[in-house]
């Protein structure tokens, strides 16, 4: 027996809290796989007048490096903010310097203005601990007006307490992503 797809019920509640959480300087979603982050974080990025631009990095399975990663991070926030096709990508070097990587990608946000959302998929797979101390460094100074959303299936050495304190970290966990009762049943009754 096949299960309707998730999309029948309507979780506008979710996408109404995502709203929410989103104004946050840094948004966390952390569940496990199969909860569904990524189907929430595409309908909410695909509804009609999303009034955001989207830098999309999708970490790749044990992703383990810094400089792979920050790359990734430059490009997407570039290709969001429409820069110009001859514009080539830097690629990686053998004296790769992690802070200042970071300070040109903080300076492609400021220059992207203050509709642009940095959103990190699947940040569980980095696997190099430089990389979250340095990007702890890029979410707790990003530019004003600029957000970031990340996904991920496990809690992470992020250090955000200030942003937590600030009131400017926004958590959606497994327990707020669970389909209530009416929802299951409304699910089993579809299919």
């Amino acid at each position: 027996m096949a299960l309707a797809p998730p999309r029948l019920i309507d979780r506008g509640d979710l996408l109404a809290a995502l709203d929410d959480a989103a104004a946050s300087k840094v948004t966390i979603i952390s569940a496990p796989a199969g909860s569904g982050k990524t189907s929430l974080l595409r309908a909410w990025a695909d509804r009609p007048g999303q009034p955001r631009r989207l830098a999309i990095v999708q970490v790749r399975r044990d992703q383990q490096d810094a400089q792979v990663f920050c790359l990734a991070l430059l490009d997407a926030v570039r290709h969001a903010r429409g820069a110009p096709s001859g514009v080539a990508a830097p690629a990686a070097t053998p004296d790769f310097n992690a802070p200042a990587m970071v300070d040109r990608v903080l300076a492609e946000l400021a220059e992207a203005g203050r509709d642009i959302m940095l959103v990190i998929e699947d940040l569980h797979e980095l696997r190099s601990p430089e990389t979250f101390g340095q990007l702890t460094r890029l979410l707790t100074n990003l530019p004003a007006g600029v957000h970031a959303l990340l996904t991920t299936r496990r809690d992470l050495p992020l250090r955000l307490h200030q942003l937590r304190l600030a009131g400017e970290l926004a958590e959606i966990r497994a327990a707020d992503l669970r389909f209530t009762e009416h929802e299951t049943r409304e699910l089993l009754a579809a299919s």
